[in-house]
Formats: structure tokens, sequence, C-alpha cells
């Protein structure tokens, strides 16, 4: 990708960042309804009753953070058993600093390289001859997390029957989490299986418009693993702990924000299928949107609804927790603030820039 598309998409994400932001804090401070905001507009009275709410139950937050960290290092271990599975040696003190310098970087604001990309090199940079399997690691990294929030929202749906305690559109999105796990699930599988056909299928996989490439290397990073089918299930098994843990942490931290909100088992359903907005190549505002609308599709448990902009409040209060946490990384960066400026220059020439995520 030439420089004036990068920039061109840099500032695309922008705006469509700026875009639902805004609005949905249009929504919080101008409707009758809003979080924010009363029959006359923008209430004040109500901006700081919630600033002293999260004062007054500050301990909500403090488990909010203690929970993310837990679930942020889970993530490192978990990709450090991944990049020792296929013969990379890597130290435990190596993988932290690595990352936390990738979750500091998929922090960053838009326009600097993802987390991901760096993490990987900066593996590769290291073990000569290995960078195809430095970036396996993290791309199959990403993918076991991804599909682990659809098996965290299905699990979920299937033991609190959320699926019945919303209108038409709750039902929809169910049916949608339970099509993608499947469909996820037998992809998975087909692509760790061993190919019969000579790799006539792959050939085939490859033509399919727009995402050929990507099923492809995505067929190619979990045939690597194909002999430690332990460490996969391993790694998923831990992936469902840190959604579990990210669910839980979106619930303390609304209910350290507001006094009403809904249950822990139904964040367990909307939390995931929030966060799996994060596939879009835009480092905020799809993620806040989701969690705001789903808050307003199933009512509370006495009857009334949430109010406009409490989903927003919710992750943005999250993404500060994120920097938090991020703020590990800093003293590695600083240490090696050369090396990443290599890095960051070798990457901005070679590949496009992915958004930026919640760590998953």
């Amino acid at each position: 990708m030439d420089k004036a598309k990068k920039h061109l998409f840099t500032i695309l994400k922008i705006a469509v960042s700026v875009g639902l932001i805004g609005y949905l804090v249009w929504d919080a401070v101008q409707r009758g309804e809003g979080v924010f905001s009363d029959e006359n507009g923008f209430s004040s009275q109500r901006f700081f009753a919630v600033l002293g709410h999260a004062a007054t139950h500050w301990y909500w937050l403090a488990t909010a953070l203690a929970a993310a960290f837990c679930a942020v290092m889970i993530t490192f271990v978990r990709w450090w058993m991944l990049v020792r599975a296929i013969g990379i040696k890597l130290t435990f003190r190596e993988a932290l600093r690595l990352g936390f310098v990738g979750y500091l970087f998929n922090l960053a604001p838009m326009g600097l390289v993802g987390g991901d990309l760096v993490k990987a090199v900066l593996l590769a940079r290291g073990q000569p001859g290995k960078r195809a399997e430095a970036v396996t690691s993290v791309f199959v990294d990403r993918v076991l997390g991804l599909y682990s929030l659809f098996l965290v929202a299905t699990g979920a749906i299937l033991l609190t029957g959320f699926i019945h305690q919303g209108n038409a559109q709750v039902r929809t999105i169910c049916y949608g989490v339970f099509g993608v796990t499947g469909a996820a699930t037998v992809g998975l599988l087909l692509a760790w299986l061993p190919d019969m056909t000579g790799g006539r299928s792959l050939k085939a996989i490859g033509r399919i418009p727009l995402v050929g490439g990507t099923l492809v290397r995505l067929v190619e990073a979990f045939r690597v693993y194909g002999k430690r089918p332990d460490i996969l299930f391993v790694s998923i098994a831990m992936t469902l702990v840190v959604h579990t843990l990210f669910a839980t942490n979106i619930y303390f931290t609304a209910t350290g924000l507001f006094d009403h909100v809904h249950t822990w088992q139904r964040h367990m359903v909307m939390a995931p299928v929030s966060a799996a907005a994060q596939v879009l190549p835009v480092s905020i505002g799809p993620v806040e949107f989701m969690l705001d609308f789903i808050y307003r599709l199933v009512p509370l448990a006495d009857g009334s609804t949430v109010p406009a902009g409490q989903g927003l409040v919710v992750v943005l209060t999250y993404r500060v927790i994120s920097l938090c946490i991020a703020t590990g990384g800093i003293g590695y960066y600083l240490a090696g603030r050369s090396e990443f400026a290599e890095v960051i220059h070798e990457l901005e020439d070679e590949t496009p820039q992915d958004g930026a995520a919640p760590a998953t």
C-alpha cells in the first residue's frame, strides 16, 4: 500500500471514529432519555452524579482494573505457549516485554502500526530465519481470541436464555452469534485437519473474492500447529477465561459508574458481542456503538431501559483502565526506542495499517 493510500485510509478511519463517537455523545447529552441529559438537553447535574457515583463506588472500578490486568496477563502467557510450540525459543520475561509493547501500540493513536505487527517483527528480529513462524504465532493468537469471543457469547446465550429476553432484534443477534460460532468451528477444524486434496482445496480457497488470501493464510497458519492440538485446545480454554474476565470487567465498570445496570449474566453475552466489532479496522467507535446499542435492546430487571450513552461511558472508562495497564509497556518502549523506531519504519513501508483493538 503506497503512502497516499495509507494516509487516505487513516483519514477515513479517523472520520469513522469521530462520527461514531460524536453521534453517541450527542445521543447522551441531547436526547431527553440520554445518560447526561433531561428534557432541556445537557444536564450537568447528571454528569456530576456519574462522577460522584464513581468516586463512592471506586472499589468496583479497582476490581475492574484487577480483572482486566489478569486477562491481559493470560493473553501474554497464551502467546508465549503458541510461540514455543512451533520451535521458537522465547523466555517468559521476553514474552512479557513484547506483550506489553504490543499492547501499548494497540492503544496508540490511529496512524501508528498495530501492536500485533510490532510484536511479530520484534520476535522475528531475535530469531533469524523465523519470521514466518513469528507472524504465524501472532496471527493464530488473534484468531483464537476472536473465535473464543463467539464461544463465550454462545455459551452465555444458551445458559441464560438471553435469546428470550428481548425483541426480534435480540433474537437476530443471537442467531447471528450461533451462525458465526458454528461456521468458525467447522472452518477451524477443516483448517487444522490434514489436506487430502494435494493442495487443490487451498488453491480453490485462494480464488474466493476478497477473503481468499486471508483464508489461505488462516489455513496455513493452523496447519503449522497440526501436531500440537493440545496447545490449541489449552489456548482456547485460556481465552475463554480471558473473555469471561473481560465481560466481568465491563460489568464491574458499569456497576462502578451507574446505579442501574444489566446483570453479570447479561454482560456475558453483551460484552463479547460488542467486542466482536473490533474486527473492523477502526480503533475507537465500533465497540462503543455496539455496547450502547445492545444495552438499550433489553429492558432491565425492573422493566426500565438503559439511557442512551451508558454503553459509551462504560467502554470509554474501560479504555482508561486499559491505558493504566499499558503503562507497563512504557518502560520497555523507552528502553528500546531506537529498535522500535526501526520496526515502525519497516512496517510502514511494507504493510497496511491494522486497526487497534482490545486485547483478545
